[in-house]
């Protein structure tokens, strides 16, 4: 894929190898086989794919992670941008879709990127087994209500650790409903930061907290009961 957005991939800090390896993405994304992605533009999938997770580079916190977790990474977005742009973390993808996880894998090695660990789980298994307080950083993108990816990120977050969850605006129910799930969880004060990914970009925001305690044992709840009985509400 022919990527034209070099400008605002430069001031992102990416060269022209990097750029290369973005390109072989694009391609595995135009043409991979089954439904991975609804965004099969070229145009689309650099404003809402690549500049859209490259935007996570303005927060200081995952400009310096050291082992990053994104959660339902679906084709890869942010793990493999974010893995391109920070070649000395350690970026884990978390996603419970067989045939998603093998594209992601797929896509690592095509890609060249030898920092990229694939964990084909639900998150709630993943928190309750090996990526327990392993991360410190954890990111989602558009996964589900914040009470809901709080509940799957604090678990896996060391102490310290910041979960980010890439969403449009929340309502103020949403924000304090959101707030209630952190204090149960472990977390400290939600926080909401708008990006400018592109231009024209809409909507665009990020809501953030830090673990300030451990998260209790009994999180995250067997599977299904993080959207069946949202903590908080």
């Amino acid at each position: 894929m022919e990527l034209t957005q070099t400008e605002s991939y430069a001031k992102r800090g990416l060269d022209r190898a990097s750029l290369d390896r973005l390109s072989v993405f694009g391609d595995l994304l135009l043409n991979p086989g089954f439904n991975v992605t609804s965004v099969r533009e070229p145009e689309a999938i650099e404003q809402f794919h690549f500049l859209d997770c490259l935007s996570l580079l303005d927060l200081l916190e995952v400009r310096s992670t050291k082992n990053l977790a994104d959660l339902g990474s679906g084709a890869g977005l942010p793990a493999l941008i974010l893995a391109l742009a920070l070649p000395e973390a350690r970026i884990t993808a978390v996603e419970s879709l067989n045939k998603k996880c093998g594209f992601i894998q797929q896509a690592a090695a095509a890609m060249g990127l030898q920092n990229v660990d694939v964990q084909c789980a639900r998150a709630e298994e993943y928190g309750r087994g090996p990526g327990r307080g392993a991360h410190d950083v954890v990111v989602s993108r558009a996964l589900a209500a914040f009470t809901v990816v709080a509940e799957y990120s604090l678990p896996l977050l060391a102490p310290g650790g910041v979960m980010i969850a890439m969403k449009g605006e929340i309502s103020n129910q949403e924000r304090i409903h959101g707030q209630r799930a952190l204090d149960i969880l472990g977390g400290g004060e939600l926080e909401s930061i708008r990006l400018d990914p592109f231009t024209g970009a809409e909507n665009r925001w990020v809501h953030m907290a830090r673990k300030v305690k451990a998260t209790p044992a009994s999180y995250p709840r067997r599977p299904g009961l993080a959207k069946q009985r949202p903590l908080g509400a």
